[in-house]
C-alpha cells in the first residue's frame, strides 16, 4: 500500500496576505517535478490550532529589552488565537524543557512565560528538532512551532540542516519571531547593519529564514511593540486558514524527495515544506 504524504500549507496573495478560499481543483502538487493526485483536502477552520510556543530561555535574552518583547510576542500571539486554539509552552537554553502542557487556558502560559530566568548558553538546533518531535508526537492537524529567540546557537550538538531535514519529513511549520534590538532591525530608523558588516542577529536571523522558509513558516524580525503585534496577528491568522492536502507516495526508494504546490489562480503562492523523506 501507498502512505499519504500530508501537507500543511498557506496561501499568500502578491501582498502577503492569507488567501482564505481556495478550493480543491485549484491546487497543484508535484513530487520531484511530476503531479500527484490530491486524495486529501481540509480547510483549516475545521479543527482547533495547537501551537507549540518555545521560548530561549539562554543568557543571550537576557537583557530587558529581549525579555519584555519575548513576553509580549508570546502575549499577542496567545490573544490572537481562537477559543479553541490549544497552546503549550517550552524553554530552552543548552537543554529543551517543557513548561506548560496542552490547554486552551491562556492565563497558564503567561504565568510560565514569567516563570522564565534567562540564563546559560543557547542550543537552538536541538531544541527546534525536540520541539518538532514534541508536536508531531499529539496527532494530525494544524499544528506549528512558533519560535521565540534572537536565533543565535552556541551549543547545539545537532546542525541546522540536519534538524530541518526531519521537521520536514514531520510535516512541522515552523514560525520564527527574531526578537533584535532596533539597531539589528533593517527596518528600524537606527538600524546599523548597512555597513556590510554581517552581525550575529542577522545571521540569526538569515538562519531561521531558512528553517521557516524549508518547513512551510514564516520568519519575522520584530524591535518594537508594532511588530510583534503584526507578526503574531499573522502567523495566527495563516494558521486559521492553514490548508491539509494529501496525496498517495509513489513507489520509491526512502531518500528525500522534492516537493512543490502551487495553485491556479493567479497572483497566489503557496507555501509547504520542501520535500519530505518516505518510511524505509
Amino acid at each position: 500500500r501507498s502512505e499519504l504524504v500530508v501537507l500543511s500549507a498557506s496561501a499568500l496573495d502578491d501582498r502577503g496576505r492569507p488567501v482564505t478560499d481556495l478550493r480543491r481543483e485549484e491546487f497543484r502538487v508535484y513530487e520531484e517535478g511530476r503531479p500527484q493526485a490530491i486524495l486529501h483536502y481540509a480547510v483549516g477552520a475545521a479543527a482547533p490550532a495547537r501551537i507549540l510556543l518555545l521560548v530561549d530561555a539562554s543568557g543571550s535574552m537576557n537583557a530587558e529589552l529581549k525579555t519584555m518583547s519575548t513576553r509580549m510576542a508570546a502575549t499577542q500571539l496567545l490573544s490572537a488565537l481562537a477559543p479553541d486554539d490549544q497552546a503549550a509552552l517550552a524553554g530552552f537554553d543548552s537543554s529543551y524543557w517543557g513548561i506548560v502542557a496542552w490547554t486552551r487556558d491562556r492565563r497558564k502560559v503567561e504565568e510560565g512565560l514569567a516563570s522564565i530566568k534567562p540564563f546559560g548558553s543557547t542550543a537552538l538546533h536541538d531544541a527546534l528538532d525536540l520541539a518538532a518531535r514534541d508536536l508531531a508526537s499529539h496527532g494530525e492537524g494544524r499544528r506549528a512551532i512558533v519560535a521565540i529567540t534572537d536565533g543565535v546557537d552556541t551549543a547545539s550538538k545537532e546542525t541546522a540542516d540536519a534538524v530541518i531535514a526531519r521537521s520536514r519529513a514531520l510535516d512541522v511549520p515552523i514560525y520564527a519571531v527574531s526578537v533584535v534590538s532596533p539597531i539589528d532591525d533593517p527596518r528600524s530608523g537606527v538600524y546599523s547593519g548597512s555597513n556590510g558588516r554581517i552581525t550575529a542577529a542577522a545571521a540569526g536571523s538569515a538562519l531561521l529564514e531558512k528553517y521557516s522558509s524549508r518547513s512551510g513558516g514564516a520568519a519575522f524580525v520584530v524591535s518594537d511593540f508594532g511588530g510583534l503585534k503584526r507578526a503574531a496577528d499573522r502567523i495566527a491568522l495563516e494558521l486559521k486558514h492553514q490548508y491539509r492536502l494529501g496525496y498517495a507516495a509513489p513507489e520509491g526508494p526512502a531518500r528525500f524527495r522534492s516537493v512543490e504546490v502551487r495553485t491556479t489562480r493567479k497572483g497566489v503562492v503557496v507555501r509547504t515544506r520542501s520535500g519530505y523523506i518516505p518510511p524505509s
